[in-house]
């Protein structure tokens, strides 16, 4: 297994170097063949949505599409795809951030319903509870 870290997927996504975008076809038509095993989490799907929406300003559905290609290429695996999966949705349909998004994912998979948070935004999701200390 080899990791695959935030830029590969930016800088195909981005085609902004000609060269190194043929390169990274290469690449993931080795992945998707099934020789080479590609890693990654959370967090760099998380830098993945951070980079494209501040730095790139792409809107959410063009951002999620690309979200959904990388969860949705064989050979590339999550620990958490599933939760990742939600998580692009949610941030796709509400008016909050991915993380979030994420955030609420997970306590949904693992049975919570409640959050502390000074964040507003979990009172957009109607079946969270959100507690303040």
């Amino acid at each position: 297994m080899i990791f695959l870290d935030t830029n590969i997927f930016l800088r195909f996504f981005l085609k902004e170097n000609e060269s190194m975008f043929q390169r990274l076809e290469k690449l993931f038509y080795e992945i998707i063949s099934g020789n080479i095993i590609g890693v990654s989490n959370a967090m760099i799907i998380a830098e993945v949505v951070w980079v494209l929406s501040r730095s790139y300003k792409w809107n959410k559905e063009k951002i999620c599409d690309n979200i959904e290609f990388i969860l949705s290429t064989p050979n590339i695996r999550f620990k958490d795809k599933v939760i990742l999966v939600n998580a692009s949705s949610i941030y796709k349909e509400k008016n909050i951030g991915f993380i979030d998004a994420y955030n609420y994912s997970y306590m949904k998979a693992n049975g919570v319903t409640e959050i502390y948070s000074f964040d507003r935004d979990f009172d957009k999701l109607k079946d969270v509870k959100r507690l303040e200390p």
